[in-house]
């Protein structure tokens, strides 16, 4: 545990799980988690928590928590998002939010089952080590992909549960970036009475006409890990979305990827250095399952993400009758370290606290480059 200026207290915690990852199902595993959360929240309370303050972050395909929503980086001089941390996590904690981030299995401080060996990569990543890490391709030891969205659930379920005791909540907030806005989303979709609100950014792998089920045989036959380095992650994904000389600060790159690299010292020394990931098997995230949520839910998206119009869809099919859109502007699939970032904690924060934003509680709505969030409903 330390504590942080202006009183944010950063505490690190292992949760024990009995796994439901097919390659390990049954068995001991453990998952990270980190909170943060103002001491004075916790002085006042006695350890227990108002369920509007207790909120849960869930990453996406590669980047971990850590990574993700606690990137330990002060603005830089001039930095054009002016004070935003470049930590969602503390800027939530800043507004008095308890802030809870956990890695799902295969990411970060959790169990990576199955993922220390590179021939478990695909053929087209094993080339990428070769012959730093590689003599050559082989078959993989174990042919099968890993993670399921039923072992997903099972993941967030098991740190929910703790959580709910842990602040004497019944219910708590659920935020989701990219991957983590299906795991949030599909969860929300098996345990209702466990989800207060939701804030789903740039969701991936929704489509109104998705598979309702599993497919026949599970673990699907593939290999477990996946890879990303930086010529990839940032080359391909990050860097031709950036389309403003101001949407990135300099250096912030670098920055993201030092400490990408820090979170996973296995990935780091394999071939070109690089994040893993567990491949996954996901079903359940299309519109009719978007129609069972009645949780109050914010959707957002950066207008340079491509995963836009799918989340624009999602936003559509969501059963509850508390749901706003929104679309930024200058924004990426990466905006948590870009200017915009603080569109996204303005926003999320209003939205855990009363469930509106802007005061309406429904809509669709843009915000400008400068931060400005107003109606749009030409885009309804």
């Amino acid at each position: 545990m330390n504590t942080a200026p202006g009183g944010i207290l950063t505490i690190d915690r292992l949760v024990a799980q009995v796994s439901a990852v097919p390659a390990i199902a049954g068995q001991a595993s453990q998952l990270f988690v980190r909170e943060k959360v103002p001491s004075s929240l916790l002085d006042d309370a006695g350890g227990k928590v108002a369920e509007a303050n207790v909120v849960l972050m869930i990453h996406g395909g590669y980047w971990p928590s850590t990574v993700a929503f606690d990137l330990p980086y002060a603005p830089p001089h001039g930095d054009e998002g002016g004070d935003a941390p470049y930590s969602w996590m503390e800027a939530l904690a800043l507004r008095g939010f308890d802030v809870f981030a956990m890695d799902m299995t295969g990411y970060g401080g959790s169990s990576r089952p199955m993922m220390d060996d590179p021939g478990n990569l695909s053929p087209e990543s094993q080339a990428l080590m070769i012959p730093r890490t590689l003599a050559a391709v082989r078959a993989p030891s174990y042919p099968y992909r890993l993670a399921t969205s039923e072992s997903e659930a099972a993941d967030i379920d098991r740190v929910v549960d703790a959580i709910r005791e842990l602040r004497g909540v019944a219910r708590v907030n659920l935020i989701g970036w990219s991957g983590g806005g299906i795991r949030i989303g599909t969860y929300a979709v098996r345990y209702p009475g466990k989800v207060a609100r939701l804030v789903i950014w740039a969701s991936s792998n929704y489509a109104d006409d998705g598979p309702d089920g599993p497919p026949a045989n599970l673990p699907e036959p593939g290999y477990p890990v996946l890879f990303q380095d930086r010529a990839t992650g940032e080359g391909v994904r990050w860097r031709p979305n950036v389309r403003r000389p101001t949407q990135v600060a300099p250096g912030v790159m670098d920055v993201v990827w030092r400490h990408a690299c820090l979170s996973d010292p296995v990935g780091a020394s394999w071939g070109p250095g690089g994040l893993r990931g567990p491949t996954r098997t996901y079903w359940g995230w299309n519109a009719g399952a978007a129609g069972t949520i009645t949780a109050p839910t914010l959707v957002l998206a950066g207008e340079y993400d491509r995963l836009m119009a799918s989340n624009r869809d999602l936003h559509r099919a969501l059963g509850a009758k508390e749901k706003v859109f929104i679309a930024i502007d200058g924004a990426s699939h990466f905006m948590t370290w870009e200017k915009q970032r603080r569109v996204l904690h303005a926003a999320s924060a209003e939205w855990l606290r009363t469930g509106t934003l802007e005061g309406r509680n429904q809509g669709v709505f843009r915000a400008d480059y400068q931060a400005n969030i107003t109606p749009a409903e030409d885009m309804a």
